[in-house]
């Protein structure tokens, strides 16, 4: 084994362009291990079944127990002539004592009635035992058988390991299974979101679906979804080829590390977007800080405020008061003056009033007296028209036109009074206004100096601004220093160049042996499918991603495109070629072993089964260590090729336990 290791070390140097050393170091980092050894196959016979319990719930409740014994190779069946009958719980009673873990299809109720279970056993010539009491969790042990020394002694029983938990039983059939199989643990990659994903590690649960074929024939080996990408490892482990466990662990390590580099790199952007954002932040902070300080005055500052505004409020206060007594003046002026315009307008109107009763009553001819009724003479008469003396009073009459003239200046005086009280009006509303803005100042330079007063000892005030203003500055020089896009974040370009290599050295020593014994598996693939029925299947071309391309009637098709029914003579067909092919090179890691659960179920029809009975039959020939068990409906199909020495058979509504 050290030749081939110092080989592969080397040429993986060699095309990574390193030193062996660190090839080493990478590959102990990733716990990667050399597996070219071809591995030797082991058989695994069944020889005895046994389990009891009871049954409750249920119309045929009660004790029961199940004993199949003397048990070899060659073709076994479990028939009943209903469904629902104990065949499929024969089959997982036997998984779970295989593996370790009850599967799925174990019904809970079916899994509660059993309460102990033995399963023996032989891997090539020795011999083992499974007995566990299974009410609750499992407790039991694995056992070696060794034959009695003597004709009367006794079987000797060598406990292998002990067990009293799911996780213990499980743990002790894997750790056994893989030894005696010479198997290693298969990693693969199981993708999540977008760049996300896990490794994850493959052992003995997995490995051991190969010998089960239920009813469900998506994947051409095994019992592991399609997903999970473990068919084509498992049918290349099965097959015996070498550097299998060690190329699923380098690629799982190349993928984990590359996805390592992209969380990396992407954190190291989201990073780098958040340090541009925090710089962003602080530089809004610091300018609004800065603002601040630029708005706290220094107290001598303030101080020569407050006096150059003391001094302008005393001045103020003097024009206001000077004003105040301007405007008061006016007031009275205005008030005295529009006295004086309400008398002018009164003498016209009395005027007017007056000239307009004179008219009337000068176009009266009095005849007497009005008091004493004396008559009035012509010469009275004649002598008011010459010297314009009024006949019965003899005062002067004035005429009309003097009336007039008065009137006028009545007029004038009216006239001139309105435009000085106008003009007194226009100066007291000037003195008011001006009063007005004085005050206005007034207020404006007391409201300043209370300002400016509350502003004296802001040197704390100054300080604290000041302070935050420099703690910001060094956060922004330590935020603008700490961004840097071009740094690489996880740099492990050396790792992964070192794992490509490893990757690519080991795949191709896979692909050496792994593609003849493929062209071989494909021969006879096609050979025991004709032998199961399905004679227009000229061609089978199994890749070593486990797909496999067919040639059916002369059409290319593939295992996905066929039939229920050839799926599974095609799952059969492969198992069987992979057996044969492996045991002819003395190699393979398949135990020989194969149990097939209703194989006339959903579109498989009697006479598929028919074909893949009789082929299995005929296989025998070629394989005799192989052990097959088929669980299904009573049939002829299946009768008439498997004796009856090797069939638990029950008629009617009959349970087979």
């Amino acid at each position: 084994m050290a030749k081939p290791k110092e080989e592969w070390l080397q040429a993986i140097a060699t095309r990574a362009k390193v030193e062996t050393s660190e090839v080493e170091g990478v590959l102990s980092a990733h716990q990667i291990q050399p597996s070219p050894v071809l591995a030797q196959p082991r058989r695994l016979v069944l020889r005895e079944i046994e389990f009891s319990g009871e049954k409750d719930g249920v119309a045929n409740a009660g004790t029961f127990a199940f004993s199949w014994k003397t048990l070899d190779h060659g073709l076994w069946a479990m028939l009943s002539e209903h469904n629902l009958r104990g065949k499929s719980t024969i089959i997982e009673i036997v998984r779970w004592m295989i593996r370790g873990r009850p599967s799925s299809n174990l019904q809970d109720d079916v899994r509660r009635w059993v309460h102990a279970v033995r399963l023996s056993f032989l891997l090539d010539s020795d011999e083992y035992e499974i007995v566990a009491k299974t009410q609750g969790e499992p407790i039991g042990s694995l056992c070696r058988i060794r034959a009695p020394s003597t004709a009367e002694g006794e079987r000797e029983r060598t406990v292998l390991a002990s067990f009293a938990t799911d996780g213990e039983f499980e743990a002790v059939m894997a750790d056994f299974f893989m030894h005696t199989f010479a198997m290693d643990p298969i990693s693969s990659w199981r993708k999540g979101g977008e760049n996300e994903g896990q490794s994850v590690t493959h052992s003995w649960v997995a490995f051991s679906g190969a010998m089960f074929i239920g009813t469900n024939y998506e994947v051409l080996l095994g019992d592991m979804p399609v997903a999970t990408g473990l068919t084509s490892r498992l049918m290349q482990m099965y097959l015996g080829v070498p550097w299998v466990s060690t190329l699923a662990t380098a690629k799982t390590a190349y993928q984990g590390v590359e996805q390592a580099v992209q969380v990396s790199t992407r954190k190291a952007e989201q990073a780098h977007e958040a340090t541009k954002e925090r710089i962003a932040s602080i530089r809004a902070q610091l300018a609004e800080k800065r603002a601040e300080l630029a708005k706290i005055p220094s107290d001598e500052a303030v101080r020569n405020a407050i006096d150059a505004d003391a001094i302008e409020l005393a001045d103020v206060r003097r024009q206001e008061r000077g004003m105040a007594e301007h405007t008061e003046r006016a007031v009275t002026a205005l008030r005295e003056l529009s006295t004086v315009y309400q008398e002018d307008r009164r003498d016209l109107q009395t005027h007017i009033d007056a000239m307009s009763a004179s008219a009337v009553f000068r176009r009266l001819e009095p005849k007497c007296c009005p008091r004493c009724d004396h008559t009035i003479s012509k010469a009275k008469k004649e002598l008011e028209s010459s010297t314009h003396s009024c006949s019965v009073c003899g005062e002067s009459i004035t005429n009309s036109e003097d009336g007039e003239a008065i009137k006028a200046e009545l007029q004038e005086r009216v006239a001139a009074s309105e435009a000085v009280v106008k003009s007194a009006s226009a100066k007291k509303e000037e003195a008011e206004n001006e009063l007005a803005a004085l005050r206005e100042k007034i207020d404006l330079l007391q409201n300043r100096l209370e300002s400016a007063s509350k502003e004296l000892g802001s040197a704390v005030r100054r300080q604290e601004a000041a302070t935050a203003v420099a703690v910001l500055e060094g956060r922004l020089e330590e935020a603008e220093a700490s961004i840097n896009p071009g740094v690489q974040s996880d740099d492990r370009s050396d790792e992964l160049k070192i794992l490509s290599a490893v990757v690519t050295e080991t795949e191709s020593r896979v692909k050496a042996v792994r593609d003849g014994l493929l062209e071989d598996v494909s021969e006879r693939l096609v050979e025991y499918a004709n032998a199961f029925g399905m004679e227009n299947l000229s061609k089978a071309s199994l890749k070593g991603n486990a797909s496999l391309s067919l040639t059916k009637g002369g059409v290319p098709t593939s295992y996905g495109k066929v039939t229920e029914g050839e799926k599974l003579r095609l799952k059969v067909a492969t198992v069987l070629a992979m057996i044969e092919i492996a045991e002819a090179r003395g190699i393979g890691r398949h135990p020989g072993l194969l149990i097939i659960d209703s194989p006339a179920a959903q579109e498989v029809s009697p006479v598929d089964v028919d074909h893949l009975v009789a082929g299995l039959q005929a296989v025998f020939t070629k394989l005799p260590h192989f052990q097959v068990f088929v669980a299904g409906i009573s049939s002829k199909a299946i009768t008439d090729h498997i004796p009856k020495a090797h069939r638990r058979e029950v008629s009617g509504n009959a349970f087979l336990w």
